[in-house]
């Protein structure tokens, strides 16, 4: 009952948290070359598509920011309405898919209730046009030439 051979060969199950258990320098890095009003932007968006998902997976989304930067975790948290003691920080280990998983379930039984849409405090007088994040130079943020996470 095992798969046939593929054409070009067999084929694998690949379990990439093997070599690439890194996801935070890149987000965290980029947070940091933002301006204080995309950053912002950042915080006010990402709370209002949250939408009403579970407390669970925004405790997990702001721990996850938090990882890369704490300013981005805190900035989360507060557009999100949560007060950050109350969520768990504790790094996600991410060597494993088991240990992963188990992470994950964190808080399961008592964070998994759904939760009302957030308005972010910063963004409830803005008008139908938002904010204008635009730079004048977006060189300024990085130069592409020497950016190693450019391809």
């Amino acid at each position: 009952m095992e798969e046939p051979t593929m054409q070009g060969g067999d084929v694998k199950n690949y379990d990439f948290r093997e070599d690439d258990h890194d996801y935070y320098t890149q987000p965290g890095m980029l947070f940091r070359r933002m301006t204080e009003e995309q950053q912002l932007v950042l915080f006010e968006n990402t709370a209002r598509n949250m939408g009403d998902s579970t407390l669970q997976i925004k405790h997990r989304h702001i721990n996850n920011c938090y990882q890369a930067d704490p300013n981005y975790g805190a900035g989360v948290a507060k557009a999100l309405g949560i007060d950050l003691k109350d969520v768990d920080l504790t790094p996600t280990p991410r060597d494993s898919e088991e240990a992963n998983d188990k992470a994950n379930a964190r808080g399961h039984k008592d964070l998994n209730v759904p939760t009302e849409p957030a308005m972010p405090e910063t963004a409830k007088d803005l008008g139908p046009e938002g904010r204008d994040t635009n730079v004048e130079d977006p060189f300024y943020l990085t130069d592409p030439m020497n950016d190693p996470f450019l391809l």
